[in-house]
């Protein structure tokens, strides 16, 4: 992503580049349905060197032949252009990247606000920061500046809502005649205090008025602005055109065209300015209007045929159908009925998917909505759907009941953004009390806005957002426990040198420096709950609580999920003065995708994940949709593991046998340690020689100090295995691999990796 400063606005040569060859190659994005509109940052040439219009806009196809990019950030109309829409990015499955806009630009804004503030004031406290060809914002225009709400669609159209100062405005743009048009209906407040409104800028140019027509001409090119209706007066200020609003009523309606090209043809304009308009009322398109996706996509559901103590169901996701939408699961919950669910894609899109039951015969999916940007969590609170983007929490409403959103309303979008492309937002959970939970990665580098490498809090309203710990790196998960406990897991890479379990405590730091944001740069660190190697976890994704008693001896446990490995981990976690530590044993499961979302159905009180492949993932496919079902067999694998002074206890769910839990060669331990530094992970190293490299991050090759058992014994009610090791010390990474057998004579050959940050002194 690229961003050459506000002094590449100066220009109207506004020419567009040909596209690269990576540009150029197609991918399932090219094939797909995506809408009237995509909420995303955008890219575009100006006077041949890269711009960026806006970092949260709202771009909006206005027909086959003119698009729009709306900046919900500063409520502006950031650029105008024609000849197409969108050419959506590539990289890395399209999450890396821009999209391009196609045509050519015919208007533009500078990335300042797009009214002016209750002092009649045009430049923020604090505005957007450009370094090189970065920029980074720190936020939305203050509330009482101005305010996003959302957007309604209405078919084919999109009508924008935003507050400014206490005024309500509805705005429709489109496109008619090679002229751009802003139909506004503002509802006044009871001062009526004067507003203002930036409609476009020609740096350098000569302005000048004439009745309801303003021009800016510079190098034989005009810039024209017409406005019809009563109340609004134009002005020229410094190569910009402002819409001044003096004198409107309690409730107003204009409309703003505008329009560029050479000074031979301004009569297009002047034709546009004496044109008597019969306006629509804009409430009349926020009512809801026909569906338009209202055929549902049937798949069938397989069940898990594998025999165990749990096995994978699968809910099909309809990768064929009439949209090419290509699905790809990155958030999902459950409506009150137990058997629907929505779910969101990566890709943009909502979907609504029913029969969720036993069987799993006939499920049936429907496009709820489309056009986000990057959503990678979803909750539904009192039956309504919230979606995390990365540029704000939707909060969607179907206003006519016919199973599509009509409303995309902002719940909150205080979320600070740059143009690196790493920084996603990730999950959504809520607390006991209802407020939401995300957590926001990093730009891989020296956090440049405030919220790199942050949990974050929203309160329940959606009024509020505040920072809860920091120092994350590439975080694709949390979650909160049912009495508001609060995790998050880290991916390898600078400062993070293996993946990362952690139990969050307010105000804590998690081991990225540069996403610290403290004073003096952190010469520790928050101990994870603990750590996992490269081979076994790559790349982390959510944690989930298990709050069911239907789903075998874990109630109350915490699973976790493995995006880069397709797994799920049962969670071992111990409390020792103060200081957590635990680790997490594999199960036995295999899983179609990058599984990183959980949650539990209340209705049959199992556990369903979803998940995607896009990179660093050993998925097969590019979306999955799994149920994780208790069959009621026995289960045999560890459920805790407890640090004593001189040994481990781990715990299993049912009796062992008693020859071959005690037998020493059927245990081995091997610990090691990671070093913390700015380098991308660590190699293992030895705890006896902390400069000595025991090994290394190829797949299934493990190194580390072999850790000699003095002794095994078990426990009366043979579930627990007493391991006496002499001189236990703290240790970022043990192993401990058994080959042994239940009571009932099932085999347990698997391995636990476990984290010790104390070990008792008694």
């Amino acid at each position: 992503m690229r961003f050459f400063g506000f002094l590449l606005l100066a220009s109207w040569a506004l020419a567009l580049p040909t596209l690269s060859a990576a540009q150029k190659k197609r991918t399932k994005w090219d094939e797909m349905d995506i809408g009237s509109f995509q909420a995303y940052g955008l890219e575009a040439q100006l006077n041949g060197k890269l711009w960026r219009p806006a970092l949260k806009g709202l771009n909006i196809k206005l027909g086959p032949n003119a698009s729009v990019c709306f900046d919900t950030e500063r409520l502006r109309m950031a650029a105008g252009w024609t000849g197409g829409f969108l050419k959506l990015p590539t990289g890395r499955d399209g999450l890396e990247g821009v999209p391009k806009i196609i045509g050519e630009l015919t208007f533009h804004t500078p990335m300042t606000p797009g009214w002016a503030g209750p002092k009649g004031e045009w430049v923020e406290l604090t505005p957007p920061t450009v370094k090189g060809k970065d920029v980074y914002s720190m936020g939305p225009l203050p509330r009482q500046w101005a305010k996003w709400r959302g957007h309604y669609t209405h078919g084919d159209q999109v009508i924008l809502s935003y507050s400014v100062g206490a005024s309500g405005v509805l705005e429709h743009p489109g496109f008619a005649n090679g002229i751009f048009t802003r139909q506004f209906e503002i509802t006044r407040s009871p001062a009526k205090s004067p507003m203002s409104l930036l409609v476009c800028e020609v740096a350098g140019a000569q302005g000048k008025v004439k009745g309801n027509v303003a021009t800016l001409e510079k190098d034989g090119t005009l810039t024209g602005v017409a406005v019809i209706g009563a109340g609004v007066e134009l002005t020229t200020q410094n190569g910009r055109i402002i819409a001044e609003m003096k004198s409107l009523q309690p409730t107003s309606q204009f409309i703003i065209g505008t329009w560029s090209g050479p000074k031979a043809e301004v009569g297009k304009l002047i034709q546009f300015s004496t044109t008597k308009r019969q306006l629509q009322k804009l409430g009349d398109l926020t009512q809801g209007s026909k569906p338009k996706w209202n055929k549902p996509v049937t798949t069938r559901g397989r069940l898990g045929l594998v025999p165990g103590a749990y096995v994978v169901d699968t809910i099909t996701v309809p990768e064929k159908n009439p949209w090419n939408s290509w699905i790809r699961c990155s958030g999902f919950d459950f409506f009150k009925d137990g058997t629907t669910a929505a779910v969101c894609s990566v890709t943009g899109d909502v979907w609504v998917v029913s029969g969720i039951n036993q069987t799993l015969k006939e499920l049936k999916w429907r496009r709820y909505a489309t056009g986000l940007f990057q959503p990678l969590g979803l909750k539904i609170v009192d039956e309504q759907i919230y979606v995390l983007g990365r540029d704000q929490i939707t909060r969607f409403h179907d206003l006519n009941k016919d199973g599509e959103a009509d409303f995309y309303e902002n719940f909150n979008n205080d979320i600070s953004i740059s143009n690196h492309y790493h920084e996603f937002c990730l999950n959504l959970s809520t607390d006991p009390a209802g407020n939401f939970y995300f957590i926001k990665g990093g730009n891989l580098r020296q956090a440049t806005v405030p919220h790199h490498g942050c949990l974050v809090k929203v309160t329940k309203d959606g009024g509020q957002l505040e920072i809860v710990a920091t120092g994350h790196r590439a975080p694709n998960g949390m979650s909160v426990g049912p009495k508001g406990e609060l995790t998050s897991a880290d991916n390898e890479g600078n400062w993070v040198p293996a993946s990362r379990v952690n139990l969050v405590k307010p105000g804590g730091f998690y081991g990225h420096v540069h996403t610290a944001h403290r004073k003096t740069v952190p010469t520790d660190y928050d101990k994870p709950l603990f750590w996992l190697p490269h081979q076994v976890d790559n790349s982390s994704g959510g944690q989930v609580w298990v709050t069911s008693e239907k789903w075998g001896p874990f109630g109350g446990d915490l699973l976790h999920l493995s995006y880069g490995k397709s797994s799920l981990f049962k969670v071992m976690k111990e409390e020792i003065s103060g200081q957590w530590q635990g680790g997490a044993v594999r199960f036995p499961l295999r899983f179609d995708s990058g599984i990183m979302r959980g949650r539990f159905n209340k209705h049959d009180g199992q556990l369903y994940v979803v998940g995607l492949r896009v990179w660093q993932s050993n998925g097969a496919r590019f979306g999955a949709f799994h149920r994780v079902r208790y069959t009621g067999k026995p289960v045999h694998m560890p459920t805790a593991i407890k640090v004593q002074k001189n040994g481990l206890a781990v715990t299993f769910t049912n009796p062992l046998d008693a020859v071959t839990a005690v037998d020493d060669q059927n245990w081995a331990i091997d610990q090691w340690n990671y070093q913390w530094t700015g380098a991308y992970g660590s190699k293992m190293y030895s705890i006896k020689d902390p400069t000595k490299v025991v090994g290394d991050k190829k797949p299934g090759e493990f190194g580390g100090d072999t850790i000699p058992i003095q002794s095994i014994k078990l426990s009366d009610d043979k579930k627990t295995v007493l391991i006496q090791i002499s001189g236990l010390k703290p240790v970022m990474q043990s192993r401990i691999r058994f080959d042994i057998k239940a009571a009932d004579g099932t085999v347990l050959k698997q391995e636990l990796f476990h984290t010790i940050n104390r070990v008792p002194a008694q």
